[in-house]
């Protein structure tokens, strides 16, 4: 756990001091079809408040193998999740991120950082064989240990903050 905890700490230092750096044109220039930086910020925000209540509800399923995946293998199965899915499927998915027009920059990072927080202290508080009995849903993945979950959760900012980048690093005008 306090690797994990480490990995989710570093993520979110990472993301919002990127995130921060990006000239605000650049930070918006996007729509619920094609997202903008702040449109990654706003999903991985949902997605970490969404874990974080999720392991604070404290009444979630056991899980039917009660073992986890490594991160590697978790990596894995994200991957192939995300390419066996429909570009269709994943526009509809992603047309659910909507930035309120004017939302301010600092407000989009200040909810990421409190969101990370709060996941990361509703995970300290589940202890290691927990985290393998207990079970979460991936609306692409399936079912997940919670500790899968968490894994999933650094590939997941990680993979979001990539491309963030580069799209950014891509763009003429970067």
């Amino acid at each position: 756990m306090p690797e994990i905890l480490s990995a989710l700490e570093s993520n979110a230092r990472s993301i919002a001091e990127y995130l921060a750096s990006i000239p605000e044109p650049r930070l918006f220039d996007g729509d619920s079809d094609h997202w903008s930086p702040a449109h990654h910020l706003a999903h991985l925000t949902d997605v970490a408040a969404s874990v974080g209540r999720a392991l604070r509800a404290g009444a979630l399923p056991l899980h039917p193998a009660a073992r986890s995946r490594t991160y590697a293998e978790v990596r894995d199965a994200a991957a192939t999740s995300l390419a066996a899915t429909s570009k269709a499927k994943l526009l509809e998915m992603g047309r659910k991120v909507v930035i309120a027009p004017g939302t301010p920059r600092e407000v989009l990072i200040e909810a990421f950082e409190s969101a990370s927080a709060e996941l990361r202290a509703a995970a300290a508080a589940w202890g290691d064989i927990a985290l393998d009995r207990h079970a979460l849903r991936h609306p692409l993945i399936g079912e997940m240990t919670v500790r899968e979950m968490l894994f999933f959760v650094v590939v997941h900012e990680r993979h979001h903050l990539k491309r963030v980048r580069t799209r950014v690093e891509s763009s003429p005008d970067a």
